[in-house]
C-alpha cells in the first residue's frame, strides 16, 4: 500500500499538466529507462513558517530539461516549525516523482534537510526522524538525487510556498487554475455521446454531461485542460 506522508492531504493550488506528455514521451529516464535530449528532470522545494511554529506552506516545482516548468504546487500545511515545512516541501516533490515513475534532480535551499536526507548530519528530533525516513525511501526508490542550492536559486519554490500561505498575487502566473497549457482537442475520443476518452501518456476519461474528469488535476481543483479541451471542441 502507499505510503502517506504526515499531514500532506490538503488541497493544491497549482498543477500545470496533469500528464507531462511532451515531457515523458519518448523515453526522459522513466519507466522506459531511456534517456533522450530534452534531459532529466530538475525539481525544487521549500518550505515556510510564520512563527516556528506557525501556518506553514510547501511548494515544489518540476522543469524539464530546457527549464519550461512541467508541474508545479503550492500547499498549505497548517501549523508546523519551519523544517517540517521544508521536509514536507520535499516529501511533496517526491511522491510525485514516484506517482510518475521518473527521477529528478532535486534542489533545496534548507541545509538542514539535505545534510540530513543525505545523511551528513544527525537527525535528533524524533518527529523529523520520521519525514527524513520516508524522503530516503523514495529519493532511492525513484533513483533521484538531492543537492543544496543556495536561497537565489531556489526563488521558483520559494515562491510557490509563498502561494500556499498567502494565496497568488493580483497578476501573477499561476493565479488561475486556467493557465495550464492547452491540451490537443484531437487527442480527445468520442465513446459515448457525453464521454470521451484523452488520451496522453497516461489515459483520462472526460464526461461532459457532469462537467468532470478523471485526471488529477481536476480532483484537486475541479478544473482541468482536458475538460477545457472537450467543452471547445463539443460544446457546453
Amino acid at each position: 500500500m502507499r505510503k502517506i506522508s504526515p499531514e500532506m492531504t490538503s488541497s493544491q493550488f497549482l498543477d500545470l499538466d496533469s500528464d507531462w506528455n511532451d515531457v515523458l514521451a519518448p523515453g526522459t529516464g522513466g519507466k522506459s529507462g531511456q534517456s533522450s535530449g530534452k534531459g532529466r528532470l530538475r525539481g525544487h522545494f521549500d518550505g515556510a513558517s510564520r512563527g516556528n511554529p506557525g501556518e506553514a506552506g510547501a511548494g515544489a516545482v518540476l522543469f524539464d530539461g530546457r527549464g519550461t516548468p512541467v508541474w508545479e504546487c503550492a500547499r498549505p500545511l497548517g501549523k508546523k516549525t519551519n523544517n517540517e515545512a521544508e521536509y514536507l516541501a520535499l516529501l511533496l516533490l517526491l511522491e510525485e516523482l514516484e506517482r510518475r515513475g521518473v527521477p529528478a534532480d532535486i534542489r533545496g535551499d534548507s541545509r538542514l534537510v539535505v545534510n540530513q536526507v543525505t545523511g551528513r548530519w544527525k537527525i535528533n528530533e524524533p518527529r523529523l526522524r520520521e519525514l527524513a525516513d520516508r524522503a530516503m525511501e523514495l529519493l532511492r526508490s525513484t533513483k533521484s538525487s538531492l543537492s543544496w542550492v543556495p536561497r537565489e536559486e531556489n526563488s521558483a519554490a520559494d515562491r510557490l510556498s509563498n502561494i500556499a500561505l498567502d494565496g497568488p498575487k493580483e497578476g501573477e502566473r499561476g493565479a488561475s487554475p486556467r493557465e495550464r497549457p492547452a491540451f490537443d482537442p484531437d487527442r480527445l475520443e468520442r465513446v459515448h455521446d457525453t464521454i470521451l476518452i484523452a488520451h496522453g501518456t497516461e489515459d483520462y476519461a472526460v464526461d461532459l454531461l457532469h462537467r468532470a474528469c478523471t485526471c488529477p488535476a481536476f480532483q484537486r481543483s475541479r478544473q482541468c485542460k482536458h475538460l477545457d479541451a472537450a467543452l471547445v471542441r463539443f460544446g457546453k
